[in-house]
C-alpha cells in the first residue's frame, strides 16, 4: 500500500511527492486505501485503490493543483458524477478530502478526491491492440454512449470527448472524465478563462478549432456530437475522419451508420443532430437491421 500521493513516477523520481497525513475517508464514511499509480490529467492524479472494509476495488482521483478555479471544477465535476447514473457512465462510489505534506514542507495541505468505478483501459489502447472493430462488437456499446451522451446533455455539455475519455471495464464502454464540462444551468458559471483553447487536441470540433483562430463560436452540445461521432468512425474504420471524407472512405460499416456519423461530422453545426438526445434517437434507427 502506498503512502506517497505524486502525479506521476517521474515527478516521484525527482523528489516531488507527498505524504499522507490522515486517512482516505469518504464523506459517507468509508475508508479506503491506495495502491498502484495509474495515470495524470493537467491538475489531477488517479491511483487504483480499494475499500478497506470490502475489498472492492477503485480508482481514486485526488486534486494536485488546487488553484481556487481548479478546486471549483473539480468539486463541480464531483457533483455531476453523484448525480449521474447508468451502465455507460463511470460509477460514483465516494468523495472527501485528505491531510498532506510535501515531503520537503513543513506544512499540511487538503486534497479534494473522488472515488470512482476502476477501469481496465481506454478505448485509445483497446483500438491500438485490435484495430477497427466488428459490428457485433461496437453496435450495443454505441448505444450506450450514446445514453450516457444524452443523460449527460440535460445537465451538462462535456467538450473533451476523446478516445482515452471513454474508459473499458469489463464489457462496458464508459464516458468519462467531467473536468471541462460546462453546465446547462444558467446560474453555473463557465470556469473556463478568457481566451483558453477548450477541448483535446486531435478530436476538436469546427467550434473549438475555430475558437483557437480568435472567432467566436459557441461550444456546444452539437460539438460533443461531433466529437462522438468522429469516435465512432475511428471504432469502425480504424481511421481518423479529418478533412472531407466521403462513403468511399467508410470502411466496414453499415450504410445507414455512414449517413448518421457523415451528418454528425458536418461542419455547420446546425446540420448535425444538436444534441445526445437527438444523436440516440437517430443511431437507434441507424444500428436497426
Amino acid at each position: 500500500m502506498s503512502s506517497q500521493l505524486y502525479f506521476d513516477p517521474e515527478h516521484l523520481r525527482r523528489g516531488n511527492f507527498f505524504n499522507l497525513k490522515s486517512e482516505i475517508r469518504t464523506e459517507e464514511g468509508y475508508p479506503y486505501e491506495i495502491e498502484d499509480w495509474i495515470g495524470r490529467g493537467g491538475n489531477a492524479t488517479v491511483f487504483s485503490g480499494r475499500q478497506r472494509s470490502t475489498g472492492e476495488e477503485c480508482a481514486i482521483k485526488f486534486l494536485m493543483n488546487t488553484g481556487w478555479r481548479n478546486t471549483k471544477r473539480f468539486l463541480r465535476e464531483v457533483k455531476l458524477l453523484k448525480s449521474m447514473s447508468g451502465d455507460h457512465i463511470t460509477r460514483y462510489h465516494g468523495t472527501g478530502r485528505v491531510t498532506v505534506r510535501h515531503h520537503k514542507g513543513s506544512r499540511d495541505n487538503q486534497l479534494p478526491f473522488v472515488i470512482m468505478e476502476l477501469a481496465d483501459s481506454n478505448l485509445q489502447d483497446v483500438m491500438r491492440e485490435e484495430g477497427p472493430m466488428s459490428y457485433e462488437r461496437y453496435a450495443g456499446q454505441f448505444r450506450g454512449l450514446a445514453g450516457a451522451l444524452a443523460s449527460l446533455h440535460e445537465r451538462a455539455v462535456h467538450r473533451d470527448i476523446k478516445p482515452e475519455n471513454i474508459l473499458v471495464a469489463g464489457e462496458r464502454w464508459l464516458l468519462s472524465d467531467y473536468g471541462l464540462c460546462t453546465f446547462v444551468n444558467p446560474d453555473e458559471e463557465d470556469l473556463t478563462p478568457e481566451g483558453q483553447n477548450v477541448g483535446p487536441k486531435f478530436w476538436l470540433s469546427p467550434e473549438a478549432h475555430n475558437r483557437r483562430l480568435g472567432c467566436n463560436d459557441e461550444i456546444s452540445a452539437a460539438s460533443d456530437v461531433f466529437q462522438m461521432g468522429a469516435i465512432f468512425w475511428y471504432v469502425v474504420t480504424g481511421r481518423q475522419p479529418v478533412g472531407i471524407v466521403t462513403e468511399d472512405d467508410w470502411l466496414g460499416g453499415p450504410e445507414k451508420l455512414f449517413c448518421l456519423l457523415h451528418r454528425s461530422l458536418y461542419h455547420d453545426f446546425e446540420k448535425r443532430p444538436q444534441n445526445g438526445i437527438e444523436f440516440l434517437t437517430d443511431l437507434a434507427d441507424a444500428l436497426s437491421q
